[in-house]
This record gives structure tokens, C-alpha cells and sequence, in this order.
């Protein structure tokens, strides 16, 4: 009897020690610094690849807070939807967005489309996807400029300029309002400014309501001045030399119908964002709001003197705990370049925050880490969600794009009057000129 008892008192201790063990590994508090002497504290809160950066000390990690809630950080009319739009939508046999009360397409959609999703519904990764656009077609047209450094294993390589210019057409007032007769969800141009090399390289996408009707991809090739239509597998080819593909801009800006969704679990996650507070937007001359001059600019570790870690690792991010939903996705077109991919979707807002790709095998083969941003008017009555900076890290070439998000220099516009016309394949070709 008395070893019996001396065995019970035994296992509780020790079942004590490894729960007291296992908390202090597993939780962060704000000003922690996580490197390669600590990497424990955060195991389980990352992916697997980032966790072993961590461990490696490619990356150290600057845990922080943020001081605004990210969950309601939109405009007024968007946050009235995450009541109204309650029930009111559905998703169909094709992966479409349905009206909830006829299971026909709905004319347009204002706000979020499923502002309470169940993690037991079958459909729930895919309404997560769909909001997760939305946020983007919130904010209306928008106009950016951006640089991409390229990354070896000697360390820099290069840089290059892009611009973005997305005209949405559906998701608030304005773009509602406008005509709509091919029903298109979107159009979408990415160019490349600079060096001379890859100069007026572009591509350019006309998104559909229908879930069956795929993108129309378009490409500008200056060296033979002609547009090229493009199939869609090809939105998982790598973009101007970089190692982003056009569909992982904010870790993935394809179709939603164009995947097979599927929700894996709920955990707590240590998520990257720019700031700890909102960036400020302010009116231009031309009456749109744009970002300032006062936004952080932000640096890696190929522009540090002293830094031991990647030459592609992020120096200025704030990584912040908070839950998240593990999606999986796999492309329904056999010729997609990825295999199985896993996105870490921020519970709150539904912006992934990482994206982890496999190959066709499904072995490992690359890693998006976004740290999405947040900006606001001084009034505070404009509050806009956007995606930030991004690194791609092809870990078999050992190659990496970092992808700049709104700098000093190079401001986005939101709120931007454009032309549908420019959007046509001769405005295309015009535009890339």
C-alpha cells in the first residue's frame, strides 16, 4: 500500500513538473525576445519551417501587442455588415458565393458575405476565403508601388519595381454602383517599373463572379510587344524572376472556387504585422487617401551591419499571439505548379498571415510569411486593413523575395478613380508601354 501511494505521489509531481514545463514553452509576453536560446517558448505557435529559423537563428522574434483591435479595424459600412450579412449568403455545390434564401448568385455583395462562420460547417475554410477577398475589395480601388530585393545564399542579389493597380467591382458602395454587365469581380494589373531588363513586364487579371468561370490571365512581354493570354496554371509560375507566383500575393490571390478547402484546426499562432499602431492616410490633391510620409520603413538582415542571422530575415516586425485557423488548399487544376499548401488565417479579420507550399509530391518546398498592416485617417473615422510586407523563401534554391509593403517614397492610393477601359487589352498594352 505505502509503494502505491509513493508511486500516485510521484506521478502527480511529475505530471506537475511537465505541465509547468510545457506552459512556460508555450506562452510569450510582449517585450520577449525569442532566438536560438529560447526558440522552446514559441514551439507549437509557429510552422515548422519558421519554428526551425527560430531554432537555426536565421530569425529572431521581438514579441509585441498591438494597440487597436485588428477584428473591427474597417470602415463603418463593413463592420454594419457583420451583422447584417448574418445568414444571408451561402456557398454552393461550385464553390460559389449563393444567395442563402434562393441558392442563385447574388447581384452584388457589400462588407463581409460570412461574418459567422461555424468551424464544423463543411464549407467554413471556403466562406474564410471569400471574407478574406472581401477585406481586400472593402478598400476599393487601390494603386501601389513596390520594390522586390532578391536574395541568395551570399546574400543580396538585386531589386526591382513594381506597381499594382486593382479595380474592384464588387464589396462596397462605390463599386457596386457601377456597371457590371460581364460580371466581373475584379481587374488586376501587376507591371514591373525596373531594372530595364524585365521593364514593362506585366500581367494583368479579369476576375468572375462564376465559380466555374475561370481568371482571364493576360501577359505583356516587351520584347515581343504582344499580349499573351495565360492558362491557369500558370498563375502558379514565378513572377518576374522572383519566387513569388501571381497567385501568392497576400498569400493567396487566386480563385477561391479554383481549390479544394479544408479546415484542419483552430490553435494560438505568434502572427507578424507592421506596426504596433495604425499608419496614418491622409487626402492627396487628387482627393484620394493615401498613405504618408511618416510610415515605418522597414529592414532585413542584408541591411544591417552585425546581423548574424538570414540576410532575408525581417528585423522590425511585431509578432503578436493571437488565434488562428489551419486551412489546407489544393488546386483542383492538375497542372498547378503546388501541391498541397497550409495557410494560417488570423481568426479575427481572415487574412492568412503564412502560407507553406509543397510540391506535387507534397515535400516541402517554400514559405510566404505576410505581416499584414493597418492604417487609419487622423480622424480615425477611415480604418483600412491591408496586406504588408511579405518574404518568399524557396528553401530548395535557397532564394528569397522580399516583397515591400507602403514606404516613405513609395505611397498607395486608396479610394482611386479608374477607367474599366484601361483594363481592356488594348489599355493593357498601353498601360505597360
Amino acid at each position: 500500500m505505502r509503494k502505491w501511494r509513493l508511486f500516485t505521489f510521484f506521478l502527480f509531481a511529475s505530471c506537475v513538473v511537465l505541465l509547468t514545463v510545457s506552459q512556460g514553452f508555450s506562452d510569450v509576453s510582449p517585450g520577449d525576445v525569442i532566438d536560438k536560446t529560447n526558440w522552446e517558448k514559441v514551439e507549437g505557435l509557429l510552422p515548422g519551417p519558421i519554428l526551425n529559423w527560430v531554432k537555426d537563428g536565421k530569425v529572431v522574434l521581438d514579441i509585441g501587442k498591438l494597440n487597436y483591435d485588428p477584428d473591427v479595424h474597417h470602415p463603418t459600412f463593413a463592420l454594419e455588415t457583420l451583422n447584417t450579412n448574418i445568414g444571408k449568403y451561402a456557398v454552393d455545390e461550385r464553390d460559389g458565393i449563393a444567395d442563402a434564401k434562393t441558392g442563385k448568385p447574388p447581384k452584388s455583395i457589400i462588407g463581409f458575405p460570412f461574418p459567422q462562420i461555424d468551424p464544423d460547417d463543411p464549407k467554413s475554410a471556403t466562406k474564410m476565403m471569400y471574407n478574406k477577398h472581401y477585406t481586400q475589395y472593402i478598400a476599393g480601388n487601390a494603386r501601389a508601388v513596390f520594390k522586390a530585393h532578391y536574395i541568395n545564399r551570399s546574400g543580396y542579389s538585386r531589386s526591382t519595381v513594381g506597381a499594382m493597380e486593382n479595380m474592384v467591382m464588387d464589396g462596397n458602395p462605390k463599386s457596386v454602383a457601377r456597371p457590371n454587365r460581364d460580371r466581373v469581380e475584379k481587374y488586376q494589373i501587376f507591371v514591373a517599373r525596373s531594372p530595364y531588363d524585365i521593364a514593362g513586364s506585366a500581367v494583368m487579371t479579369w476576375r468572375y463572379f462564376l465559380p466555374d468561370k475561370e481568371d482571364n490571365t493576360f501577359a505583356y512581354l516587351p520584347a515581343i510587344r504582344r499580349v499573351r493570354r495565360m492558362s491557369p496554371g500558370n498563375r502558379s509560375d514565378t513572377l518576374f524572376g522572383s519566387d513569388m507566383a501571381v497567385d501568392d500575393a497576400s498569400c493567396y490571390d487566386g480563385k477561391v472556387a479554383a481549390m479544394e478547402w479544408r479546415l484542419l484546426r483552430r490553435q494560438e499562432a505568434l502572427l507578424p504585422f507592421n506596426f504596433s499602431d495604425p499608419g496614418l492616410l491622409v487626402r492627396n490633391e487628387d482627393g484620394e487617401w493615401e498613405s504618408s510620409e511618416s510610415v515605418k520603413k522597414f529592414s532585413y538582415g542584408f541591411q544591417r551591419e552585425g546581423w548574424q542571422g538570414a540576410h532575408w530575415a525581417p528585423l522590425d516586425w511585431v509578432w503578436v499571439k493571437l488565434p488562428v485557423y489551419v486551412v489546407e488548399m489544393k488546386a483542383k487544376d492538375p497542372y498547378y505548379n503546388y501541391g498541397p499548401q497550409e495557410l494560417w488565417v488570423y481568426e479575427g479579420n481572415w487574412l492568412p498571415h503564412y502560407k507553406i507550399i509543397n510540391d506535387r509530391a507534397g515535400k516541402y518546398w517554400k514559405t510566404v510569411s505576410q505581416a499584414v498592416g493597418f492604417f487609419e485617417s487622423g480622424d480615425k473615422k477611415l480604418k483600412l486593413t491591408y496586406a504588408g510586407e511579405q518574404v518568399v523563401i524557396d528553401e530548395r534554391a535557397e532564394h528569397a523575395t522580399l516583397i515591400s509593403g507602403p514606404t516613405p517614397t513609395d505611397l498607395w492610393q486608396y479610394d482611386v478613380e479608374m477607367d474599366e477601359d484601361d483594363f481592356s487589352l488594348a489599355g493593357f498594352q498601353k498601360f505597360c508601354k
